[in-house]
């Protein structure tokens, strides 16, 4: 699947200080208010075309995986939170190897808490997305890892760059309770 010690799935490199200051900040404070703008007129658009494929996927349920990769490929593409954006809180905290994991562990135990805790089983709490600023300085093998030991994987159907972001899936199952015995 993947080896933790490869550079692909370890930290991301520190990027650094003028480059932050100078360029990241900048070009997020004016034009990430542009992007989210641009990304919402797309899902307005996709949502438009989604009553046809719903039709198309009704008559052929094979198609299925099909309208789902579709989706993946163009509104999957284009991230809410681009990588280049840099939030004041990532411009003190990079290079935090703590820090990033304390976020990861956070955010994958909120999700496998709400996953456990749902009375049907909806599918929508099953999927996890990790975007790279969630994972930045400890890495997607790290991410991936901690992910693994409550019960996810990397999603069947929707792909993971470890670069950019993990998708995963719950397997639905609780975990054991280590504090009985």
């Amino acid at each position: 699947m993947h080896d933790s010690d490869n550079l692909t799935w370890g930290p991301l490199p520190v990027r650094p200080g003028a480059l932050r200051w100078l360029l990241l900040l900048p070009l997020t404070l004016v034009f990430l208010p542009l992007w989210w703008v641009v990304w919402v007129v797309l899902a307005i658009c996709l949502h438009c075309v989604a009553p046809v494929v719903q039709l198309i996927v009704d008559m052929a349920p094979r198609a299925e995986n099909g309208a789902i990769r579709m989706l993946d490929a163009t509104l999957g593409r284009i991230p809410f939170v681009p990588l280049w954006c840099v939030t004041p809180v990532a411009l003190v905290r990079e290079g935090d190897t703590a820090y990033y994991q304390a976020r990861v562990d956070r955010r994958i135990e909120k999700q496998t808490r709400r996953v456990e805790t749902s009375q049907y089983r909806r599918e929508y709490h099953r999927d996890l997305e990790l975007g790279a600023h969630y994972f930045r300085g400890a890495g997607a093998g790290y991410a991936l890892r901690i992910a693994s030991e409550q019960g996810w994987n990397l999603h069947p159907v929707l792909r993971s760059h470890p670069r950019r972001r993990l998708r995963l899936r719950h397997n639905g199952r609780p975990r054991p309770d280590l504090r009985a015995g």
